[in-house]
């Protein structure tokens, strides 16, 4: 009998302990789970509707003082933009690496989501940012803007109008680390 109610005391004391830590203890709020815009299925529905009107887009690139056009054949376009079709960019994957800030710009008339890097990117991660634009009436994607970096310690930047045109800018760094502009090609496909 003395046995037993030296267990209930211990049990008891215990119970009162575990109550008071966690009453101490500030409890973990549930962090709101990430739900990037998936932009790469946005890119290969956009790629895949361009020719909807039958027409082959154009495109101008500029190199140093050069500039010239051509049109495209539809079944290029894919090895294009392949430079920004991967790594895939929604929820499951870059979560780890990024966080999404968004903020209404009355300016321009958009909401505005910017996905930043948390932490330092590791070497291998060549997806250094990207921020899609959308119309608050309409819902529609105005604009996404990405930024790699490549192999070759350069920098390619994606500025893609929804429905209408897309641009690829290579950006090199000189030996005093200023950057300037290597390429530019416009690829347009919405003629008005």
């Amino acid at each position: 009998m003395i046995k037993m109610n030296w267990v209930c005391v211990l049990s008891i004391v215990g119970c009162m302990s575990c109550a008071e830590q966690s009453r101490q203890k500030p409890q973990a709020t549930a962090e709101k789970p990430a739900n990037f815009f998936p932009v790469t299925r946005y890119l290969r529905g956009q790629i895949a509707g361009i020719g909807r009107d039958g027409i082959n887009p154009i495109s101008i690139t500029i190199t140093g003082e050069k500039t010239d056009s051509s049109w495209l054949k539809m079944e290029n376009l894919p090895d294009i933009f392949a430079d920004f079709l991967n790594p895939e960019i929604d929820t499951t994957n870059l979560v780890p690496f990024f966080k999404e800030e968004s903020f209404a710009d009355e300016t321009i008339h958009t909401y505005t989501f910017n996905y930043l890097p948390k932490t330092i990117l590791p070497d291998t991660m060549a997806l250094l940012r990207w921020d899609v634009l959308v119309d608050p009436e309409t819902d529609h994607v105005k604009r996404i803007f990405i930024v790699k970096r490549t192999g070759a310690g350069k920098e390619l930047q994606l500025t893609w109008q929804g429905d209408q045109w897309a641009k690829k800018v290579e950006i090199g760094t000189d030996k005093t680390g200023k950057q300037f502009v290597v390429s530019e090609q416009t690829i347009k496909w919405h003629f008005d």
